[in-house]
């Protein structure tokens, strides 16, 4: 091998090395920086024996886990997803029920509608000081609202959170979002970039999207792109990636 070739296969192991370090410590210093708050570290302590017990049910691991979250408005409850980081497959973790709603069935479409959103969205806040004990931030509006929706304020701050009360978000019981809080906070300390959430107006089987079509018409088209994107995990229990067309679609990739 010639010294050069040598040379830079050296300084490509040292950067991948330092590039892994940098991680490792950047998912340490997250869960580090939750505990440092009373409630993360209240609903750690109480929660984490049990989350661990239950990933061991599903022959998975606390350090090598992801999550995926799919609320149903209609029913009223919020589907826990969980996998191995390294397959394709989710398995039902637990589902939660919601202790309060508010709105409608169909999409959010501005500030102040009291509507909980539909469609694809992402956890982007771990907030451990809430107003509503813990919360999780929900990524509205995403870019098939921005496209959709007319309104020039279409609204915001969605979160998944405790306290019970609610004026468009998910509300959920203290003792519930705390364990969800945690479940997802080591979700994305151990290396999950992205945690999902998919929020529909109900199951979409083909009865309720043919009845609720029917009784408000106006979400048919909507309510039907949904399923077209939905359907594939429904029968396999796989997320294929979602995009936004131009349109403001959503479409499996």
């Amino acid at each position: 091998m010639a010294p050069g070739s040598f040379a830079k296969i050296l300084i490509k192991s040292v950067v991948v090395s330092y590039f892994l370090l940098t991680s490792l410590n950047n998912y340490a210093a997250f869960i580090d920086e939750q505990l440092s708050y009373s409630r993360v570290k209240i609903a750690y302590d109480e929660k984490y024996e049990s989350i661990v017990s239950k990933l061991k049910n599903l022959d998975l691991e606390v350090s090598g886990f992801e999550v995926l979250l799919k609320a149903y408005k209609y029913e009223e409850e919020l589907l826990v997803y969980v996998r191995n980081n390294m397959e394709d497959k989710w398995k039902i973790y637990d589902t939660l029920a919601f202790c309060s709603s508010s709105g409608t069935l169909g999409p959010k479409v501005s500030q102040g509608d009291m509507q909980i959103p539909e469609g694809y969205y992402h956890i982007n806040h771990f907030n451990p000081y809430s107003n509503f004990f813990l919360s999780l931030g929900v990524s509205y509006p995403n870019k098939a609202d921005l496209k959709k929706r007319p309104s020039r304020d279409k609204g915001g701050a969605i979160y998944i959170h405790g306290d019970c009360v609610t004026i468009g978000c998910i509300p959920l019981t203290d003792n519930v979002i705390k364990e969800l809080y945690v479940l997802c906070a080591l979700a994305k300390n151990y290396g999950q970039t992205s945690i999902g959430v998919h929020i529909f107006p109900f199951h979409l089987t083909s009865y309720k999207l043919e009845y609720a079509s029917q009784q408000m018409p106006e979400h048919a088209e909507f309510w039907s792109n949904l399923k077209s994107t939905e359907t594939y995990f429904d029968s396999l229990q796989i997320q294929k990636k979602i995009t936004v067309t131009e349109a403001g679609d959503y479409s499996m990739n």
